[in-house]
């Protein structure tokens, strides 16, 4: 029962309104209000209140809908890993990576993974490196694939894998749109569009900015998805900078082009990061595979 309230609490915080979690979850309007108000007056606090908007989560609410999370993402660990002693192989994969890594991810799992697991399900997500790190710390996900940044927290491991390569993209009526290769030097002075502020592309750019001793770029659009940085672009003089093997040249928008750059302070190590401590046996049936892959890559 406590493990539903807390499912049905956090719909209905997440939806915003009795209805909309009632949807999603298939049940009806009383039986959530029933099952909050059964949370309520075991922790003797107001979890959400009603307001002209819908259902507003209140201080001690969202406090708790962080912790219920945890606690249930606890619990399917618990159950998954009861599961794997006692020798079931049907599981729940979590796994998520860049959209550099995302092609390589998917073809070294599907369909192998999921002939040799036909019960299981795999939960797919892609990012930029710095959501999926929150997200593995966070539990959201048990494996990702991304750039290695050179500091790593404690409470992570890392299995290096593959070095991938930054390329230049621009519109093809740009000034360098002509050039075979460019320089650190070539883009100083040009208009950016880029990733977050720690997502490990654009870190990497300005160290490498920084170490040949050019002023950092100008950046002027933010992007936290590939296909609006590749969007932004195509529609605009900006520049930006993306793995190869985030895209294949007919993927691209068809004014984008992409030139590789000459530096030796630009590197992308690009690996495995999960918690320490225990992994699923088919996560790691998936590190596996994608460690035999990129033997052979």
């Amino acid at each position: 029962m406590l493990e539903d309230d807390l499912v049905y609490f956090s719909t209905v915080a997440t939806a915003g309104s009795l209805a909309r979690a009632a949807e999603r979850l298939g049940v009806s309007q009383p039986a959530l209000t029933k099952s909050v108000q059964r949370l309520e007056r075991r922790l003797g606090v107001k979890l959400v209140v009603r307001s002209s908007r819908g259902i507003e989560v209140t201080d001690a609410g969202s406090a708790f809908l962080l912790r219920s999370r945890t606690i249930l993402r606890e619990l399917e660990d618990a159950l998954q890993e009861s599961r794997d002693l006692a020798g079931g192989h049907a599981g729940l994969l979590r796994i998520g990576a860049t959209p550099a890594a995302a092609n390589f991810t998917l073809a070294a799992l599907l369909p192998r993974l999921m002939e040799e697991r036909p019960a299981a399900r795999i939960n797919f997500i892609s990012g930029f490196s710095d959501a999926l790190l929150d997200a593995v710390a966070n539990r959201d996900v048990e494996l990702a694939l991304l750039p290695l940044p050179e500091r790593m927290d404690s409470s992570l491991e890392i299995l290096p894998l593959l070095e991938d390569d930054y390329l230049l993209i621009l519109n093809d009526q740009h000034p360098l749109a002509n050039r075979r290769i460019v320089s650190m030097g070539d883009l100083a002075g040009f208009q950016w569009a880029g990733s977050s502020k720690h997502e490990f592309a654009r870190v990497q750019l300005e160290r490498a900015f920084a170490l040949e001793g050019i002023a950092l770029p100008n950046l002027v659009f933010e992007a936290n998805n590939l296909p609006v940085l590749l969007l932004a672009v195509s529609r605009t003089s900006l520049v930006s900078v993306i793995n190869s093997r985030a895209v294949s040249p007919e993927s691209l928008p068809a004014n984008v082009v992409m030139l590789p750059i000459r530096s030796e302070h630009i590197r992308c190590p690009i690996g495995l990061v999960w918690r320490r401590g225990y992994l699923s046996s088919i996560a790691l049936r998936a590190k596996e595979l994608l460690q035999a892959v990129a033997a052979v890559a």
